[in-house]
Formats: structure tokens, C-alpha cells, sequence
């Protein structure tokens, strides 16, 4: 699944249903960064993109996600790429884990059109901190590609919090690439303007651990509306 900010802002803000009806969430992000990096791969100079996401909780343990996101590049070159997403997931006091399910179209000279499907799970020892993996089988590249990550998160005020993530990537016959893929990390910090709306600027990085690939740098901005 494309996650930009994992809807971070749906649960505090998803609107209370009587027992018997659906509580659910919505979000609605666009944003641009200066260079776009997917699964340790350099696709455009710049990318203006847009998402919209939505959770539904079946029960209380069992969630339905589902949204769709297309991105524009900005840069030299084409690039243009739209995807839908669906996810299942279950949710423990501690951890929680489930199924992704994406069908991407790219117009670009590397990645072709697919659907990658694959589980994943995340473990939260306390507030601050959650660890967590995926796995995935892309058709478009006709290979694999999985990744580890933990990701640390603090308020910085009564509105806003600040997020560190990094992990790990590897892949097998995916695009060319098998083995050690990349170190990945990402700096955010996010202010709520009001409960439905909020920004987000952020740096990141992809450290390259594959020989064809190089080391990239970016930054961007977010802006999220939910209701």
C-alpha cells in the first residue's frame, strides 16, 4: 500500500457511529518533493502528488483501507503514475498486521504497470515507537521486494509531533536488482492547524546498497485535510 503518512490523522479525527453502524475516516493529501524515490528507485525530478485514503474499522479488531494516489513529475523527463490500494488489517493492543494490495499504472522508461500484493506487521513496545516489515511480489517487475523499518515519533507541542523513520530494503529480481537494495530514512515534522487540517515538511534519504543504484537525497511538503 502507498502510505505518505500511514493516515497518520484518521484516527483521532474519524467520526463516531453508534454501535451499530461503521466508524470510519477520511483523508485527502497533496504535496510536492523534490525528488521521487520508490522502493530504492530514482522515478523523477520532482513529483507534485495527491492521495486519498480512507479507514473503516469492520470491527473492533479488523480495519478496511482503501484510496488511490497519482503523481505528476515536475523535472526533466516524462513521468506520470496513478495507483489504487486495499488493505486488511488486524489490530492487537500491541501490534498489528494484515494484507496490501496495489494495482499501479507508470508512464516511465523502468517500471511497468503491475499489481504487488503481500502481508506485513508492526509491533508498538510503547507510544513513542513502532517496528515493522513487508513483503511484497510486484508482477510488474516480476520480482520481490520487502523491507524492515522502525519508526520513532514525539509531540512537539500540543499541535504537532515530529517523526523519525529508517529502515532497510532487499529484493529479489526486481527490476534487475537482487540482494541488499537500500537504507532508507525519513525526517518529518507535522503541525495540526485545526483537527481536520494539518502540514507536513520533510527530508529524507535513499542510501544506496545496490552497485547500479547512487544515493539520493530529497525534501517535500504535505498537506492533509480530513473529515
Amino acid at each position: 500500500m502507498r502510505r505518505l503518512l500511514p493516515l497518520l490523522l484518521l484516527p483521532a479525527t474519524a467520526v463516531a457511529q453508534d454501535d451499530d453502524e461503521l466508524t470510519y475516516g477520511i483523508e485527502v493529501l497533496t504535496g510536492f518533493r523534490s525528488e521521487f524515490i520508490d522502493r530504492g528507485f530514482s522515478l523523477s525530478q520532482g513529483l507534485v502528488e495527491v492521495q486519498l485514503g480512507a479507514e473503516v474499522a469492520l470491527s473492533d479488531e479488523w480495519l478496511l483501507e482503501i484510496g488511490g494516489w497519482y503523481g505528476t513529475g515536475t523535472g526533466s523527463g516524462d513521468f506520470e503514475a496513478a495507483s489504487a490500494f486495499f488493505g486488511i488489517v488486524y489490530e492487537a493492543e500491541s501490534w498489528d498486521a494484515g494484507m496490501d494490495l496495489s494495482l499501479s499504472s507508470y508512464d516511465h522508461r523502468i517500471f511497468d504497470d503491475g499489481v504487488a500484493v503481500g502481508p506485513f506487521y508492526n509491533w508498538y513496545p510503547n507510544d513513542d515507537w513502532r517496528i515493522g516489515g513487508a513483503f511484497q511480489y510486484d508482477s510488474g517487475a516480476s520480482g520481490w521486494y520487502g523491507k524492515v523499518e522502525a519508526a520513532w515519533s514525539k509531540p512537539t507541542g500540543d499541535d504537532s509531533f515530529i517523526t523519525l523513520l529508517g529502515g532497510i530494503s532487499g529484493t529479489s529480481g526486481f527490476y534487475g536488482r537482487s540482494g541488499a537494495n537500500d537504507l532508507f530514512a525519513r525526517l518529518s515534522w507535522t503541525y495540526g492547524v485545526n483537527r481536520h487540517v494539518a502540514f507536513t515538511p520533510f527530508v529524507g534519504t535513499s542510501v544506496a546498497l545496490d552497485s547500479d543504484a547512487s544515493t539520493r537525497l530529497y525534501a517535500g511538503l504535505w498537506f492533509e485535510v480530513n473529515f
